[in-house]
């Protein structure tokens, strides 16, 4: 994973990722079990949050994704209001949607976290 990290958590382990991804009932492939594996949250660009493990399931409960969004799961924020969900398929697309939005039509779509950080960062 190629980018500016403001800040970089250990890896998990893969007993706090099995845990972490049961509760959320991720595919064994799904994008964020590889990258707590590489890191267990992290800041990138001084803008984008990725959750760490311990903290992501309080995340999906204030936010009441699984009411809204049910087939995406809330990986990290903006720094600005806006969130950034995953599907909860093996392909990742991430999605930015500001935080009072009931819609993940009016989200905008990134094929890789490095596009939608450089996006946040550009200020798009």
């Amino acid at each position: 994973m190629n980018m500016h990290y403001s800040e970089k958590n250990p890896p998990a382990s893969a007993a706090q990722i099995d845990t972490t991804a049961g509760h959320l009932a991720l595919p064994t492939d799904a994008w964020i079990r590889t990258f707590w594996a590489f890191s267990d949250g992290a800041m990138l660009a001084d803008l984008v949050k990725i959750h760490a493990t311990h903290e992501i399931l309080e995340r999906q409960q204030t936010y009441e994704i699984a009411e809204y969004f049910p087939d995406h799961v809330l990986v990290g924020d903006d720094s600005g209001g806006r969130l950034i969900l995953l599907e909860r398929t093996t392909s990742p697309r991430f999605y930015l949607l500001d935080a009072g939005c009931p819609s993940i039509d009016d989200a905008e779509v990134y094929s890789s976290l490095e596009e939608l950080v450089a996006a946040v960062v550009a200020g798009d």
